[in-house]
This record gives C-alpha cells, structure tokens and sequence, in this order.
C-alpha cells in the first residue's frame, strides 16, 4: 500500500517567557552557564580503522550504503517575531521576549488507514535562573527539550532491527539593519544539536517509555544569540517621531538525518569518507567492508 507523510511545525509564542525583572531582583548571579557544545566529537578510533581505504568503487560501494540506510528532510518557519513589543532600549533589549520554542511532527498515512505520528520533535527555551542571566547579560539563549516520540523511521530498517540513529540540527537567522544604516541578511544567529543513538521505535517494546523519559528536560547542544531588534522610528505617546527597535524577525530551519545501520553510518564517515578512503590501506579495506556486510 502506498504511504504519503505530512511535515508540520509551529512556533511556541508565549507572553513574559522569561521572568528578568524578578531573577535580576535576587542576590548572588550563578555562574553562567558555559556555551558551546559539551566537548564531544566523533570518536578516533573510526578515523584510524578507516584510514587508507583506497579504490573508488569501494567508495561507490559507501555512498550506496549512505542512501539505502541514511534519509534527511527538513522543515522550517519564517516570518517569526521575536519579541511581543517594540523596544527604545536597544537592539538586544529581552524584554517582551515571547519566542518560547517550536513543536516539529512528522505523519505517515496509510491507504485506507488515519494519519499515524512518525515523529514528535518539541522544545522549549531553557529559563532557569542562569540562563536568564546569560540572555539578559550574554544576549545568548538555549534550548531543552520538552517531548521526544520516534515511531516510524524514513530510513530502511535492516530486517530483525527496530532501532534508529538521529540527528537533528536547529538553525536560526535574522534580518535586520543596525543604526548606521548597515542592512544584514540571512545572518545566521546559531545552531542546537539533538543526537539519539539507538532510540527504539517499537512503543510495545521493552525501554521505550523510559528512553524516551531520560531524554525530557535535558538542554540541547549548541547556543544561539537572541535575535537583533532592527533600528527604526515609532510615534510616541505624545505623537511624537523616536529612535525605537522592532519586534526582531527570525527564522528557524530544522534538517533531520535518520541513520538505521550504526555500525557504520556515523556523522564523521558521512562527512569525511572521502577523504579517509583517499589516504589508504589495504587491511582498512577490510575493515570497511566488513562493516557495509553486516
């Protein structure tokens, strides 16, 4: 039976998201948060097993294995506001901050069947009390994730296994021209990072409610400056024409990679496989297609 899918995703606005004025009130500013990533990258030991693996139809051999076990699609919003009000304050003034995440879900649909939930991806700002400090001081913000649900994969799953790989990046931009008059476009503002390894896709099974669970509240990777207030005019209350800062437009662009066979596709072999296939060697070889047999 022929499957069709649906992507829908939806900004989470919210009135006084952050509470500034009664955080900055308290005594004893926590250490900030620190930016970044955590520190953790693709492990060595995959560049020195692959190193050397020379002829180009084993690297045909990889791409195939990239498409049949690998799928990306991407979904985004435009057109966004940032902020609930106009500032006079300046371009990175929080206040009215309404932007409060966004909610991501993908639907397959069966013929003769209802739309089915594929994947539920919903995150919301992170606003405890350090990083409320670092919007208002750092013009930084972070994400966490408030629900995870994975139940049907767009990448082929090899028989006999109900597990996925996913990687998820989140990109903002902004648009906007500061008070000499310089117009920015597209500029990007930063990126977060969701990376699931072996996330069940079987409700039924044993550890999918608490896999899921483990992941609920926890920050994403990644950092992203609050969105810039473009400079421009407002009629005060007295009628009158002053220097005021907009509601910030901003942009979100989520791209989804969905890897089904881990012990060989990875971020850095999906990166970087060229170039370690052109270094060489022949027990690397092995190596390489002992992993695309399995």
């Amino acid at each position: 039976m022929k499957t069709r899918e649906s992507i829908s995703m939806a900004p989470k606005n919210q009135e006084n998201v952050a509470n500034f004025v009664g955080v900055l009130k308290k005594q004893g500013a926590p250490t900030l948060a620190s930016r970044g990533r955590d520190g953790r990258g693709p492990a060595t030991g995959l560049a020195t097993s692959l190193i050397g693996l020379g002829t180009s139809a084993l690297k045909q051999m990889i791409d195939k294995q990239k498409k049949k076990y690998t799928a990306e699609w991407k979904d985004g919003l435009n057109d966004l506001y940032f902020y609930d009000q106009l500032s006079t304050q300046g371009p990175f003034d929080p206040v009215g901050l309404q932007f409060n995440g966004f909610r991501l879900e993908r639907k397959i649909v069966n013929q003769g069947s209802g739309p089915e939930l594929a994947m539920l991806l919903d995150v919301e700002l992170a606003t405890d009390t350090a990083n409320i400090y670092e919007m208002f001081n750092n013009a930084v913000f972070k994400l966490k994730l408030k629900d995870i649900q994975i139940n049907y994969a767009k990448a082929k799953i090899p028989q006999g296994k109900s597990t996925l790989n996913v990687d998820i990046e989140v990109t903002f931009n902004t648009s906007y021209v500061n008070n000499s008059g310089n117009l920015f476009k597209n500029v990007e503002l930063g990126k977060f990072f969701l990376r699931l390894r072996d996330a069940p896709l079987d409700k039924s099974s044993p550890g999918y409610k608490e896999y899921y669970a483990k992941k609920i509240g926890k920050q994403l990777e990644g950092w992203s400056f609050l969105v810039p207030r473009s400079y421009g005019y407002r009629l005060n209350e007295s009628g009158q024409m002053e220097e005021s800062y907009s509601q910030g437009a901003y942009s979100i662009a989520v791209k989804v990679t969905e890897s089904s066979k881990s012990d060989f596709v990875t971020q850095m072999i999906i990166d970087n496989s060229n170039s370690m296939i052109d270094s060489g060697a022949d027990q690397a070889k092995k190596t390489a297609k002992q992993l695309l047999d399995k």
